[in-house]
């Protein structure tokens, strides 16, 4: 996949990757929370042009999500980009983290947590796949 275009912030990057996937990587020891989740799907939304992507979500290891991040990512507003979210983990701690956002917060749009970036892209596309009529 070629890179068309990327938003870096001081915690973390947004690429789009050809026309149909976002990857969004986190950086170092950085909690992410309400404002910079905010921020992050505002670039998706830019990156996309205002329609659903396919989003990857990875952060180094010891990167997290509060709550309230949660919250705003599983809302209407901070699904409105997302086709599907594939969230790769690293540590326990993002697993938990991850499960929790899952089973607590309820995404509408399918999310899936994965051990390899090429597992999640693999299972991002063949929801992407799923969407295309017949």
């Amino acid at each position: 996949m070629q890179l068309i275009q990327e938003i870096t912030f001081t915690y973390a990057k947004v690429q789009l990757f050809g026309s149909k996937l976002v990857r969004i990587e986190v950086f170092g020891e950085t909690t992410i929370g309400k404002k910079e989740a905010k921020e992050l799907n505002d670039a998706v939304g830019v990156l996309s042009k205002g329609k659903e992507i396919l989003v990857l979500m990875l952060a180094d290891e010891l990167a997290q999500v509060d709550k309230e991040a949660m919250d705003f990512s599983a809302s209407p507003e901070g699904q409105k980009y997302t086709k599907g979210d594939a969230m790769v983990v690293r540590s326990i701690t993002q697993r938990i983290s991850a499960n929790l956002y899952l089973k607590l917060f309820r995404p509408k749009k399918p999310s899936k947590t994965f051990n390899s970036e090429e597992d999640a892209i693999k299972w991002l596309f063949s929801i992407e796949n799923a969407f295309i009529p017949a």
